[in-house]
């Protein structure tokens, strides 16, 4: 389990604790703000230079949802993104708030294994 899925998993743990109980502790919200701050450290939500896009894993998003499936995989290998970590981004920061969330519906079972296959037999991998 790379870091950021492991941050990913620790998150859940305690926003599951807190909906279960209906409150946050005070130990609970400072620690969501410091995996937090430890998740945008991560690859996927490293910070970019472009004019669309805020992040890597959000570059590489874009690159799916039109269709450039070949310079998706291609930049994940660039940014050392494997396909475990992408997928995590994408499920945590596209959420209901945002303007793509609805294009991450073509992240299918059946879309993510292609993906990790294609990955996998990438040569630089």
């Amino acid at each position: 389990m790379s870091e950021q899925a492991k941050i990913m998993q620790d998150i859940h743990t305690i926003v599951m604790s807190i909906l279960k109980t209906g409150t946050a502790t005070i130990e609970e919200a400072d620690e969501i703000d410091r995996l937090e701050a430890l998740l945008d450290e991560q690859k996927c939500f490293k910070e970019i230079n472009h004019e669309n896009h805020t992040c890597q894993g959000e570059e590489i998003a874009s690159l799916f949802f039109s269709d450039n499936y070949d310079k998706a995989l291609n930049k994940m290998l660039e940014c050392e993104i494997s396909p475990e970590d992408f997928f995590g981004f994408v499920e945590y920061y596209y959420d209901d708030e945002h303007e793509d969330e609805e294009l991450t519906e073509m992240f299918t079972g059946t879309f993510k294994r292609g993906v990790n296959e294609a990955y996998k037999e990438r040569p630089d991998s």
